[in-house]
């Protein structure tokens, strides 16, 4: 006869139920934190992120100058080149408005009175509703009501102050708060690697977000002068447009560009046709010799996982969260680089026996 095999029965204790209990409420708590502070870590990130991006410079003048100092010349610099762009931004959009105001209604106006297409027109009363639309175009631009957009400036406003607060700081008391960080690891080998693994990381990362913005900022300098060039409406903002995407691998100039050669084309189609051969000679010389080089003296990631990253951002927090989840990308895939290279195995492996 087989002997009936015992049951095992599961034994909670009431230590472990109120440890249980406790953990879930206090995950739950998190939860609820992180919720509620959702702009306020977006701003310490864009932060840090930014002092990260800035120490290099801020580091190279303070051999020359006390540390605070150079972090101000910095700050103002970065604060006066945003301030430029915005208002290059700010003054195009007038501009083509006051523009697209006036000949606009004319146009409909002449569609209406022509014999094509002069009956539909008339019937669905273009002129009108053109005029009606761009009366209205600024107050849209705007984001609503003066008081509305009052009130979204102001909003802005304390973002960008209190952004720009966090960045001082950090880059003011970043390296210290990094050693103290360090120093919390009692074990003298485990800092060591710590401490080598982070600078490679960071140096790595960081350089490769460095350099993609430089090439970002290239393209977008190189769209306003094409925009310019081919007399295309709206160049400012069709720089910015293209450098942000840029941004993607690949095709993100040449994707960025498709507004551009549709304007031109309105007006030229050999203007539109030779802005197609530049954007793609540029885009064509970016991939293979710049990215290649900047690839080479940093770390690859690849466009599968910068896209990836980028789309999850986006969905999170607009742009800034694309931004900044393709830079967490960057630094993953650079520490796992790191160590799965053969020199820090080897300088890994003894410590662990050692404690072994």
């Amino acid at each position: 006869m087989v002997a009936p095999i015992p049951r095992e029965r599961l034994r909670i204790s009431p230590r472990t139920a109120g440890l249980s209990v406790a953990v879930f409420g206090a995950t739950l708590a998190l939860l609820a934190v992180v919720a509620a502070a959702q702009r306020v870590i977006g701003w310490i990130l864009v932060a840090a992120t930014l002092a990260g991006l800035l120490h290099p410079l801020v580091s190279l003048l303070a051999r020359r100058m006390p540390r605070a100092l150079a972090t101000a010349a910095v700050m103002f610099t970065l604060v006066g080149t945003l301030g430029a762009v915005g208002y290059s931004l700010v003054d195009d959009v007038q501009r083509e408005t006051r523009r697209l105001q006036e000949a606009g209604p004319e146009r409909a106006r002449e569609i209406e009175s022509s014999d094509r297409f002069g009956g539909l027109a008339r019937d669905l009363r273009l002129s009108e509703r053109t005029e009606r639309f761009l009366r209205d175009l600024p107050q849209r631009l705007r984001g609503g009501t003066t008081a509305e957009a009052l009130q979204a400036a102001a909003t802005r406003g304390v973002a960008f102050l209190a952004t720009a607060v966090l960045t001082i700081f950090f880059l003011q008391h970043g390296p210290r708060l990094a050693r103290s960080a360090r120093n919390q690891v009692r074990d003298p080998d485990r800092r060591a690697q710590l401490h080598s693994l982070g600078v490679a990381v960071y140096r790595r990362a960081f350089g490769y977000a460095t350099s993609s913005l430089v090439m970002s900022l290239a393209a977008g300098l190189a769209a306003y002068l094409a925009a310019r060039l081919a007399h295309v409406p709206g160049p400012a903002a069709l720089g910015v447009w293209v450098g942000l995407w840029d941004l993607l691998p690949l095709a993100g100039a040449l994707i960025g560009a498709l507004p551009i050669v549709v304007l031109a084309a309105t007006s030229s189609g050999e203007r539109s046709l030779a802005l197609i051969v530049v954007f793609v000679i540029y885009q064509a010389v970016e991939n293979l010799v710049v990215q290649r080089s900047v690839e080479r003296s940093t770390v690859r990631v690849g466009p599968f996982i910068t896209i990836a990253a980028a789309l999850v951002g986006l969905e999170l927090s607009g742009v800034a969260g694309a931004l900044l989840a393709v830079l967490a990308a960057t630094i993953v895939m650079t520490a796992a680089d790191e160590l799965a290279d053969p020199v820090l195995k080897e300088h890994l492996e003894p410590a662990d026996r050692s404690n072994d």
